[in-house]
């Protein structure tokens, strides 16, 4: 058998409470046993043929047994040495008043049963065996006594010798029974350890738990809600107790439950709670039918989310395929259309349908790469990047490959300055970024400047906007302009946006376009950077134009 072993300190109080039953119990047999003699019974009653030594002998035990009990309240001496004590002074003393009556015959012997139990549930195996041999040896030896002080007895060693069986039987059972409680008492509090841990596992998972989680009894009453929920329901997490009605934390959660009730449905109904859209899922916790209620609580607008994006990963993959396989018949068109260029027999009509064919084929062209770019996101190679210098060298590269380039206001940052970024990348965005400035103020004949600014938000992050000088972002549109396909113009593909803000997400930063007095402002937002803090005054504007550079 495995050993177990239980809380010492509650097997330590217990004991000390059987000390004291065990007391009480010796406590009221010596005062009966006085208020015999008081009331001059005992003589008729146990026959005495030695009442003086009867009448010593029970005070003396009165005597003792108030204060073993006393010492048994005050747990003064140790608790084997008070129960050694106890079971001895039994063994002594009701084997004379045995002795002082009529024997074994007079049944007083019986009592030493029970200090014999105590001893055999309190003791160690050898010392409970102990005592019961004595006991026994005390029963079959004053009956030896007697035989030899008082001729005319006729001594009862086999009544004796069975009442001495009796107290080895009964000291073996006790320790034995004492033993499998104790088992039984580990066991239990092992069980009861180990639920209480799980229960507060659960409790900790629960509360971690992104979906808002509550738990109802038949009553409608919560006895468990996590912190999601608490935040979805939008209530005072002092008022979101247990034992809380849920009609006081969500009146619309507790309808639908009530709906749920009636009619059991497949599906949930979608509720309100404050600014959030929410989407319960009941479950009952057992088979009856007012049994435990646990809900979940989804939000709607985030699954509609979760479901639009999945749908943009499908169209995404889609439309990769099938860019990748025109672009080998769109090399084709546009290889036989330079060949046919080259003939000598066009005239203008055919070398208008040429040109027509030619930038057709361009732009399907630029249309396959943007697609195709979507996939750039899983090559990252980030690095550090001293923002300062890789900003200037960016704009050098840009303006070397433009034959019209803007005028670049980039403020002075920080030399200390770092960013973590795929230089790749964000240089991928910053051109896509500053080419469509340049086509918007090709539209309207603006002579386009473009301004580098940096700041830090109040959450301390640092953000780098490109603010342009052309027409701007029509506020109706400022929320759809970074959806993938959404375009303002016949030749655009609506992928530059979109693709720019998902390499910025693959390095951890966000892109996001914010109104502006004037022009089109676009906000990098970027997570690592270095140094933490910025001093005041650490951007001074310089201006950087194509003669400058």
């Amino acid at each position: 058998m495995q050993a177990v072993s239980g809380n010492p300190l509650i097997r330590h109080v217990e004991d000390w409470r059987a000390i004291t039953s065990l007391n009480i119990y010796r406590s009221l047999v010596a005062f009966g046993l006085v208020a015999l003699l008081l009331l001059g019974a005992a003589e008729q009653l146990f026959s005495l043929e030695q009442p003086d030594l009867f009448r010593v002998a029970c005070l003396l035990y009165l005597a003792q047994c108030a204060v073993s009990l006393f010492m048994s309240m005050s747990h003064t001496p140790a608790l084997r040495v008070q129960v050694l004590l106890a079971c001895s002074v039994d063994v002594a003393l009701c084997t004379t008043l045995t002795y002082a009556s009529t024997g074994v015959s007079s049944g007083l012997g019986m009592l030493l049963i029970t200090p014999v139990a105590a001893a055999g549930m309190l003791l160690p195996a050898r010392l409970a065996t102990l005592l019961a041999a004595c006991a026994a040896i005390g029963i079959i030896g004053q009956e030896g006594w007697r035989a030899i002080q008082f001729a005319e007895v006729n001594a009862e060693f086999v009544q004796a010798g069975i009442l001495g069986t009796i107290f080895f039987i009964t000291s073996s059972v006790a320790h034995w029974l004492a033993r499998r409680a104790r088992v039984s008492e580990a066991l239990a509090a092992e069980r009861a350890t180990e639920a209480r841990d799980l229960a507060t596992l659960n409790r900790h998972i629960i509360q971690q738990m992104e979906i808002g989680a509550v738990v109802v009894d038949g009553a409608h009453r919560v006895q468990l809600i996590n912190d999601a929920a608490i935040r979805m329901l939008e209530v005072d997490p002092v008022e979101a107790q247990d034992d809380e009605p849920l009609a006081h934390l969500s009146p619309a959660l507790e309808r639908a439950l009530v709906h749920w009730r009636e009619r059991n449905p497949a599906s949930s109904e979608i509720i309100r709670a404050g600014s959030h859209s929410l989407l319960p899922v009941f479950s009952t916790l057992g088979p009856e039918p007012h049994a435990s209620v646990l809900i979940f609580l989804e939000d709607a607008m985030r699954q509609s989310e979760q479901a639009q994006q999945l749908k943009l990963v499908s169209i995404g993959r889609l439309s990769a395929s099938i860019a990748h396989e025109i672009r080998n018949p769109l090399g084709a068109i546009s290889h036989a259309g330079q060949l046919l260029a080259e003939s000598q027999a066009l005239g203008p009509d055919d070398r208008r349908m040429l040109d027509i064919i030619h930038r057709h084929s361009r732009r399907i062209d630029n249309i396959i790469n943007s697609v195709l770019g979507l996939s750039r996101r899983s090559q990252l190679s980030r690095r550090t990047l001293a923002l300062s210098g890789w900003l200037l060298d960016a704009i050098d590269d840009y303006l070397g490959t433009n034959e019209e380039s803007p005028d670049f206001d980039l403020d002075e940052f920080d030399p200390q300055l770092q960013i973590e970024f795929d230089p790749d990348h964000l240089r991928q965005v910053l051109f896509n970024l500053w080419d469509n400035a340049q086509r918007y103020a090709r539209e309207q004949d603006i002579e386009l400047t473009i301004r580098l600014s940096g700041h830090r938000n109040r959450h301390g992050r640092f953000c780098l906007d490109v603010i342009d000088n052309g027409p701007g972002i029509d506020p109706a549109i400022l929320d759809q302009i970074m959806e993938p396909f959404f375009t303002t113009t016949r030749e655009g593909t609506g992928l530059g946006l979109h693709i720019a803000g998902e390499l910025c997400e693959a390095n951890g930063a966000q892109l996001m376009p914010v109104a502006h007095s004037a022009g089109a402002c676009f906000r990098i937002v970027f997570a690592h950077v270095w140094p933490a803090a910025t001093p005041a005054g650490l951007f001074v504007q310089s201006s950087l134009n194509d003669s400058d550079r």
